[in-house]
């Protein structure tokens, strides 16, 4: 539950920076509702995608902010990636000698 509010807070950040960067402010955000996640994740991905194309690059913020929306939507299912990535790492690990 800690690492869901640390998340949320995060994704609440990016989001901020990201708006402040757009020429196009995004939707509010409400960190609790899958469903709006779901499309500001759609909405920034197309944003992202359009930008690439007229600009040949995207903002940084908005790599950050896809990074926080699928963090909180990955621990609202339920599933903590980085728990899931550390726990890799140490099975994975070469024992020193």
């Amino acid at each position: 539950m800690e690492r869901l509010k640390e998340s949320q807070a995060l994704l609440t950040l990016n989001y901020n920076a990201y708006n402040k960067a757009a020429t196009k402010p995004l939707a509010p955000l409400d960190v609790n509702d899958e469903a709006q996640l779901k499309e500001l994740l759609n909405t920034v991905m197309n944003r992202e995608s359009i930008s690439h194309m007229r600009h040949k690059k995207a903002l940084k913020e908005s790599a950050e902010l896809r990074s926080a929306i699928a963090d909180v939507l990955l621990l609202l299912d339920g599933c903590d990636i980085k728990k899931i990535k550390a726990a890799m790492r140490k099975a994975t690990a070469v024992p020193e000698k």
